[in-house]
């Protein structure tokens, strides 16, 4: 099972991943997670400079940049899968055709490249809901790299409405589960568990 969240920065993703991780491991669950951007490979420690503001990309370099640094451990997820691993994606490539196409990426080019690349789909995507202003304060509290879209409103809509976009033509597939990332961190991770055991009777 591929768990995948998403959401914009300071929805609660990082959170959740680590307090379903942890659950999955008391319940016996192999588990192998991965987050992105990952800030220690090459790919990512680009990626750092440009949202610090120290190098400038096209929108295609972006692109290609952000989605290489995913593709980079497509043969690891796949064996993970295979050996029965529970992995969980804090942001996967659907993150990166949401920022790179709020950012002038061509949205349908972002989803045809995704298909060719044939990543390992999400079992379901845990997409966490929370308002712009709540994130924000959510964001500035926490230490690390100091994002150039950090604050920009503007941005952020248009990375939500992307979001939208594809949760309503259920790209990739319709396993997408909305959440509310204003709720209390310990009850939506019930919540969540509640759902993945609903999707493992089914069959996911």
């Amino acid at each position: 099972m591929l768990i995948n969240f998403e959401g914009i920065d300071g929805s609660g993703k990082r959170t959740q991943s680590k307090l379903l991780k942890k659950e999955l491991l008391k319940k016996g669950f192999k588990v192998a997670d991965f987050s992105y951007p990952d800030y220690d490979s090459e790919y990512g420690k680009l990626i750092k400079g440009f949202l610090e503001a120290k190098l400038n990309l096209s929108s295609d370099e972006q692109f290609l940049l952000y989605l290489i640094d995913i593709v980079k451990n497509k043969e690891e997820v796949i064996q993970k899968l295979r050996k029965g691993h529970v992995v969980i994606m804090d942001r996967y490539f659907l993150s990166t055709i949401a920022y790179q196409s709020a950012n002038n990426f061509d949205y349908e080019v972002a989803k045809a490249v995704t298909k060719l690349i044939q990543l390992p789909l999400p079992s379901v995507i845990f997409y966490i809901e929370i308002p712009l202003d709540i994130a924000s304060r959510r964001k500035s509290k926490q230490k690390g790299i100091v994002d150039r879209f950090e604050g920009n409103t503007e941005f952020l809509t248009k990375v939500v409405n992307v979001y939208e976009r594809l949760i309503q033509e259920q790209f990739p597939s319709s396993s997408w589960i909305k959440l509310d990332g204003t709720e209390d961190p310990g009850l939506l991770n019930k919540k969540i568990l509640l759902k993945l055991e609903e999707l493992i009777k089914r069959g996911v």
